[in-house]
């Protein structure tokens, strides 16, 4: 029986433990979360004793090795010190993204990963994605010869942006993390797995141009339920969080019935809610925007777009190679494959991605992550390990280096 306790039932949270508890030879043991509410709910779902719910992780550390496995899902602030006293007690990790804090934090956490033997899974779930894994064998298989450049788009959207990036936990980089980590080392992860090459440095532009005071419609209130554009603004908290309740309770300002619509929209209509802010008046400082332009040791390039002006939610690719070129979204999970000659008759293909049902997300990249830790954890020889951390790590360093460029005016940063 593998046993395994969570710190943040937050919405990742929720999610891994109803994914891990799926397995027969999986027992959901404890629960961490400073959320009373969360808790509770917790509790009754897994049928946890009342001595195994911890509303803080130095009551959850207080109590030794009770699990065998221990899922990170907190606040990126938090990641580094729970998971270095996680690593010391005797846990395997299944940690999160972002891995910590800083360069130096993220590479401690590997090496004491190394020093005590355990497995440290980052949460990398695209590298399990079914759209990503497709590209991933062509590209192994030679059919774009080798790539000499890539280029992705994180289209986070207006709506993803005021969520997490304005109003929410992550709008503030001294906090948790700048957002090029936070948000986009999935797709720094995704240049450096899919083309199997190592980055030598980088450079980066980028700037928080419109989410701002001097951007705001003049006359506007401080708060949506206060404020006369509310019926015209697209921003509107209380019509935002009532068609879209799963951001109500990923808010943590609201856990109750997903059907109640009223009850959300009275949730964010108070100012101690912070999500019923108004987008140009919040106290954030991450960027909306930013580019990252990445050097590999073999003199091949990458470029990453991380954007909130679209209607989001969604990454594009292209890829470039010697012999063909590859272009994909995850809107529609179509891989348009084009082998050079074109001109003489080679007809491009175009290849559609199956996509199964699934009650987590990424493209489905979610519960195959799972899937694969879980048969890590046992010892089957047939997990492939994807996320270990010393494969994910390169993520985080190019992440940290761009912010430095950017911060810099794009000065180049060797990784």
């Amino acid at each position: 029986m593998i046993r395994v306790a969570l710190i943040g039932y937050g919405q990742r949270g929720k999610f891994y433990l109803d994914a891990f508890s799926k397995y027969e030879d999986v027992k959901v043991v404890a629960v961490c979360d400073t959320d009373p509410e969360k808790i509770a709910i917790a509790r009754k779902k897994f049928s946890l004793d009342e001595n195994m719910c911890f509303s803080s992780d130095t009551q959850f550390f207080g109590s030794g090795k009770i699990a065998d496995v221990l899922i990170i899902a907190s606040m990126d602030q938090a990641h580094y010190a729970q998971a270095v006293k996680a690593l010391k007690i005797g846990y395997h990790l299944v940690l999160e993204k972002p891995i910590a804090q800083s360069v130096a934090e993220c590479r401690e956490i590997a090496d004491l990963a190394h020093k005590y033997n355990r497995q440290v899974y980052v949460c990398h779930v695209l590298r399990y994605a079914p759209l990503y894994t497709t590209i991933k064998k062509m590209i192994d298989d030679g059919k774009v010869g080798n790539v000499i450049s890539i280029s992705e788009t994180e289209h986070v959207g207006w709506w993803h942006q005021a969520h997490s990036f304005v109003r929410g936990n992550w709008r503030k980089g001294g906090d948790t993390n700048p957002m090029i980590v936070a948000k986009c080392c999935h797709d720094l992860d995704l240049l450096v797995w899919l083309t199997g090459k190592k980055c030598k440095s980088v450079t980066s532009y980028g700037s928080l141009m419109y989410f701002k005071k001097e951007n705001a419609p003049e006359g506007c209130a401080d708060y949506c339920f206060e404020c006369s554009y509310k019926d015209q603004c697209k921003y509107n908290a209380m019509k935002f969080y009532t068609e879209y309740p799963a951001f109500a309770f990923a808010s943590g300002q609201y856990l109750g019935s997903p059907k109640d619509k009223q009850a959300i929209y009275n949730a964010f209509s108070k100012r101690a809610n912070p999500y019923a802010r108004c987008v140009f008046k919040c106290d954030n400082d991450v960027v909306d925007n930013q580019v990252v332009n990445a050097l590999f040791e073999d003199g091949s390039t990458a470029q990453l777009t991380m954007t909130a002006f679209c209607e989001g939610g969604i990454r594009t690719i292209r890829v470039h190679g010697t012999e063909g070129e590859i272009e994909a979204s995850m809107l529609d999970n179509i891989i348009h494959y084009q082998k050079f000659g074109k001109i003489y008759g080679v007809q491009p293909e175009e290849i559609k991605v199956t996509v199964e049902e699934t009650f987590g997300g990424h493209g489905g990249g979610d519960e195959k992550m799972v899937d694969d830790i879980v048969h890590a954890l046992r010892g089957d020889a047939s997990a492939k390990g994807l996320t270990s951390i010393d494969k994910s790590i390169m993520s985080h360093l190019m992440g940290f280096a761009a912010e430095e460029s950017r911060l810099e005016d794009g000065k180049p940063i060797s990784i």
